[in-house]
């Protein structure tokens, strides 16, 4: 039985459309891990002032940039770390280094962030080789109804 012409066509397309939009998926995975923008929380310190922390990934220059933003002016860094974290967020280790600078508008005394790792480090999975397989070789001899054979 042959199948119609025109229904080997549509399969076809429907082959593609699903191909074109797992392709479309990983391109936009790709594109929006690129550009993940620093983010910004702000909380109301001890002294009443705010408080901010800066998140970025990739590069703690984000983080220095959002708080020159920020503050239009000198800031104090009063914490700075990172740690690992995955493409697009930091919930669980990953192969990303995120970024966090807690900072307070106004004077400073001029120190810069250290951005000291913690927390767990990313452990990419083992990479499990196979042995190479040994090379044998078998000799067989055959004296009437016996074989002996030795295996090197």
């Amino acid at each position: 039985m042959q199948l119609p012409h025109c229904y080997i066509q549509l399969n076809l397309k429907a082959i593609f459309m699903q191909f074109r939009a797992v392709l479309l998926l990983i391109s936009f995975t790709l594109h929006l891990n690129g550009c993940v923008e620093p983010s910004q929380t702000t909380v109301s310190g001890p002294s009443g002032q705010p408080i901010n922390t800066a998140k970025c990934s990739r590069s703690s220059e984000g983080c220095l940039s959002k708080a020159a933003e920020t503050c239009r002016g000198p800031y104090q860094v009063v914490d700075s770390y990172s740690k690992a974290g995955g493409l697009v967020a930091d919930i669980m280790p990953g192969p990303v280094t995120w970024y966090y600078m807690t900072y307070q508008c106004g004077r400073s005394d001029g120190g810069m962030p250290t951005f000291q790792f913690r927390g767990q480090s990313y452990q990419p999975p083992p990479i499990v080789a196979a042995p190479a397989p040994r090379m044998t070789t078998t000799n067989c001899n055959r004296l009437g109804t016996n074989v002996t054979c030795t295996s090197y």
